[in-house]
Parts: structure tokens; C-alpha cells; sequence
């Protein structure tokens, strides 16, 4: 992947700067905070690349010893990388409402029940939530999607679709898995005889086309999706939310994928995203629109333990999927625009997947709706800083985080430090399930947010993050009063403002069961020409 065009501006007076602000009407030109000036295209192109419960230390540019490095590091070193970059949620239709709509799920009210949408579920992302495209649309942007969504299929009627992504500002929705990848999609044989058509279905639009879903062309069906979008809409403001299957289990890759990672199979499932990364980046080059393209790469959450070698990395940080641990939350975040983000930035800001919402709006000029509170930030200030590495002087300023398991306050991350005031057992023995590291089962050590192994901490646990990244060494609150007082203030404001969404998750129905020809479920109308009209 070749990627040109790096262009370094030069500094420019305050009065030069001040006559272009007032002339210039092709974008905006903005200070990367050490004397110099970038360009900023006037409604730059968007895109969010979403890995699928991949976990913090599951790339060679953050740290794994095996992992081959591809196209993502390569975006890592072309633009900046965040290192304390934190999901909304540790599960995957929580984590995902709040990149899509910059608040936290519990506002939203993704949440209850069994925390996520379920295939025969009633409840969606609510219809009077502003996503990013919604937003985006209103800028004028064509805006798409393709991929896993996992934020509601149904709610009437077995077919109604009301919750699918094109009710939620997608002009142009491809080829999606309106559930997920699931555990029970395995074609390898190495689980189970034979997927199974309840929990795998492959949508094309609002349309169900598949079921159960092939794996070999699933990651390249999507990409030829997204790179018809990219090249129709090469001439105007675009937003792509391109969102994979892998990392999540079942493990799949492609057979041109299969043992080509000397990691296994979660390597070659790596691989064949980072192939797809690559491609991405090398159309908007190829179209020569990589300037005006932000493109954004993050997991929706941290790996999943139990399932060992199929689960990925956390690296050094301590749980996982569905906890509020570190491991579970923080996740590998990198941003790249060339021309404008410098390249070779490694980041320490503490920053939240809910900033993708804010750093859209900012970037596109519109305002979102007032009516209600947003939990993140724009990143455009961090983005447009040229600090290779971070040093004492840089060091980012305090912020707030507050990490729910479903309506549960759990723990609270302020500046360098994190108190946990309920945490979720940790998975010690994985011998039993996972021998030779292969996973006999899915499962979770602890799930329930209100469950027999959740621990309440009065006084709570108190970590400097920054220090004990693994979360290993409790502080001794007596020698910390000023930052204990610090957290119980701003969780006390926050939970008097605090007014959750009625829970979403919770309403099931086996009438709501995505099936393609009742009773059967079994399907493949993949040769139908799909695609061909697309925005």
C-alpha cells in the first residue's frame, strides 16, 4: 500500500492567516498547536473502521510478539495512535450506540435483559437517537454502511425490519449482518457439525439473503460494498461506517487467509482485515481523496478471555469482554489523514469511542440536537497536534469516564486514576475449557451486572492507571483523599443529571425470528444481482 502526499505547510503569519480565514471559503485552516497551520477540507470525508472484540494488545504495532504487521500498523505510523482510547461498553450493541450516537448506552437505553439485541428481540437502537449519519445527512453528506450492525432487526413482525440501519440515516446499507458473527456460525467444523440458520443470517439491505451465511467471501463482500460507495460518491462529502465480523468468534478467514499467521487462526482472521484495511485506504488514494478523508480504525471493546486462543489479546491489562476492567474497555484506536494528521504520533490523551460522534459534527459544521447530554468530545485538537511521542510536558488534560455495566455505575476513570466500585470476577482456570488453547464452549466467567459474582467495593478500589496500566496494586485510599474527593464529585453530579433510556434489551419474541422461508430457515439467494444500484 503506497501512500503519498504528506504535505508539511508552512508557518504563516497571523495577518496572512487572518486574510485567508476571512477570503478563503474551500476549507478551514486550523493551528496544529506547534506553530505550524494545516488545511482542513471543508466537509472532509469520514470513515470508521470497527474490528469486532478485538483486543487491545491483538496488533503488532501495540505490542503482540507474533502477530504479523500489515496495514493497519502501517495507518499507526502514517497518522497517531492512542493508547488510552476507551470503549463505551465491554459489549457489542452497547458499545456500538454509543459510537453512533456519542452518548452513553444507558442514556440511550441499550441496555437490561441480556445486555445486547438478541436475534428474536423487539427492542433497537430508538428511532429519536441522532447517529452520526443522521447528523451527517443533515451537512449534506451520502452517507453508508456495511457490515455487522447488532443494534435490532424486528419489532412488529418477522420481516418488518424496523430497527436496520436505513432507519438510522444510512442512504446506502450493503452487504451486513444485522446480528453478528456468532459462535454457533462455525463452518470449520471444529465446534460443531453445522451453523446454525437462527443465529446466522446475512442481510444485503433490508433484505435477507443468506442463512446461514458462507464466511469464504464474507469480509471481501463487504469491501466490495464499500469500495463501490467510496468510488460513487468520490465527488462529495461521505460518511462509511464499515464495521467487520472478525475478531469475534466464530474464527473465520478466507482460504487465500488460512495458515498464513504463524499466530493460527486468530492471526489469519487479523490478516484478512488488515487485508481489507488496506484496500480501503488504497482506494481513497487511488481516487486521490486521501487528504480529505479521515479515516478512523477501533475495536467496540476489549477480547474475550475465556475463549483463549480464539478470544485474543488484552496484553498486559487485566479482564475482558463484559467486564469493566481495563481489558474489557480500553481498546487499539488510530486515526489517519494524510496532509493533515502528522504522521508518527503516539497519543496518552485518555479518550472515549462516544468522541467519534462530537469530532464528526465538529468536522462536518452542524450542530446536533440540544436537547440532550453527549458524552463525548471532539478529537479534532488532538488530531491536529504534531507530538510524536508524549513527554511530561504533554501530558493530556484530566478527564472523566464513567464505565457502566448495563444501569450499574461500576467504576470511574479520572485522569490517572480509576476507582472501582463493583467489579466482575476474573477468569483464573482455562484448562478446563480450552484445551491446547481451543475453546470447548463460549462463556463468560461473570455477565450479570447484578450477579452472584459481582463484588461491591465500600470503600472503593483505587488504581493510577498510568502507573499499573494492569490494574494489579490498590492504593491506600487514606494517602489519596483529594482524588477520592474528585471522583465521588464528579460521580455525584453525574448521577444526579443522569436519566437513563427505557431498556431495549429486553423484550423477546420467537415470532421476531429473522427466517428467510418458515419453518426451514435455509437459504441462499446470493446470485441475485444485489448491489448493482447503489448510492
Amino acid at each position: 500500500m503506497r501512500i503519498d502526499g504528506m504535505t508539511h505547510k508552512r508557518t504563516l503569519n497571523w495577518v496572512t492567516l487572518l486574510l485567508l480565514l476571512h477570503h478563503w471559503r474551500g476549507g478551514k485552516l486550523k493551528s496544529s498547536g506547534h506553530g505550524e497551520s494545516v488545511t482542513i477540507p471543508d466537509k472532509p470525508n469520514i470513515i470508521v473502521l470497527l474490528a469486532d472484540d478485538m483486543g487491545w494488545g491483538d496488533l503488532c504495532s501495540y505490542g503482540h510478539p507474533s502477530q504479523e504487521c500489515g496495514a493497519i500498523d502501517k495507518m499507526a505510523a502514517e497518522g497517531i495512535r492512542f493508547m488510552q482510547w476507551y470503549s463505551g461498553d465491554s459489549l457489542c450493541s452497547p458499545s456500538r450506540a454509543a459510537i453512533l450516537t456519542g452518548r452513553l448506552p444507558v442514556r440511550v437505553g441499550v441496555w437490561g435483559g441480556e445486555r445486547v439485541f438478541l436475534t428474536d428481540g423487539s427492542g433497537g437502537l430508538p428511532k429519536n437517537e441522532t447517529t452520526i449519519a443522521e447528523v451527517l445527512k443533515d451537512a449534506g453528506y451520502t452517507t453508508g454502511m456495511v457490515g455487522k450492525w447488532h443494534l435490532g432487526i424486528n419489532e412488529y413482525l418477522p420481516g418488518d425490519g424496523r430497527h436496520l440501519p436505513h432507519h438510522h440515516g444510512f442512504d446506502f446499507v450493503g452487504t451486513n449482518l444485522p446480528f453478528t458473527n456468532h459462535w454457533k456460525c462455525d463452518e470449520s467444523k471444529v465446534h460443531m457439525a453445522h451453523p446454525s440458520p437462527i443465529k446466522c443470517f446475512l442481510y444485503w439491505n433490508s433484505t435477507l439473503v443468506q442463512q446461514p451465511f458462507n464466511h469464504d467471501n464474507l469480509t471481501a463482500s463487504f469491501l466490495q460494498d464499500a469500495v463501490a460507495f467510496v468510488h460513487n460518491n468520490k465527488d462529495t462529502p461521505f460518511f462509511l461506517y464499515f464495521s467487520f465480523a472478525h475478531m469475534h468468534t466464530d474464527m473465520f478467514s478466507a482460504p487465500r487467509f488460512r495458515n498464513t499467521s504463524r499466530r493460527g487462526r486468530y492471526g489469519d482472521g487479523v490478516l484478512e482485515m488488515d487485508w481489507a484495511v488496506g484496500e480501503v485506504l488504497n482506494t481513497l488514494v487511488s481516487l486521490q481523496i486521501h487528504n480529505r478523508t479521515l479515516v478512523i480504525f477501533l475495536s467496540d471493546h476489549g477480547g474475550h478471555l475465556e475463549i483463549c486462543t480464539e478470544g485474543g489479546s488484552n496484553g498486559i491489562l487485566k479482564g475482558g469482554k463484559a467486564s469493566t476492567w481495563d481489558g474489557g474497555l480500553r481498546v487499539p484506536g488510530i486515526a489517519w489523514w494524510p496532509g493533515v494528521i502528522a504522521p508518527g504520533q503516539v497519543s496518552q490523551h485518555l479518550v472515549s469511542s462516544m468522541d467519534v460522534f462530537q469530532t464528526a459534527v465538529d468536522l462536518a459544521g452542524v450542530t446536533p440536537p440540544k436537547d440532550r447530554t453527549y458524552d463525548g468530545k471532539s478529537l479534532v485538537p488532538i488530531l491536529l497536534q504534531n507530538t510524536p511521542f508524549p513527554t511530561r510536558d504533554s501530558a493530556p488534560t484530566p478527564r472523566t469516564l464513567f464505565h457502566y455495566c448495563s444501569d450499574r455505575l461500576m467504576a470511574v476513570r479520572h485522569g490517572s486514576y480509576k476507582a472501582h466500585f463493583y467489579t466482575m470476577e476474573l477468569p483464573t482456570n482455562y484448562t478446563n475449557h480450552c484445551p491446547s488453547g481451543v475453546p470447548m464452549e463460549e462463556y463468560f466467567t461473570s455477565y450479570d451486572c447484578y450477579g452472584p459474582l459481582v463484588t461491591h467495593h465500600d470503600p472503593p478500589l483505587l488504581f493510577n492507571i498510568d502507573r499499573d496500566p494492569g490494574e494489579l496494586y490498590p492504593l491506600p485510599l487514606q494517602q489519596y483523599t483529594q482524588v477520592m474527593i474528585d471522583i465521588f464529585q464528579a460521580k455525584l453530579q453525574h448521577e444526579a443529571k443522569l436519566v437513563p433510556g427505557v431498556p431495549q434489551c429486553v423484550e423477546t419474541s420467537v415470532t421476531l425470528q429473522p427466517c428467510c422461508n418458515p419453518p426451514f430457515c435455509y437459504c441462499n439467494y446470493r446470485t441475485a444481482k444485489y448491489g448493482r444500484n447503489q448510492i
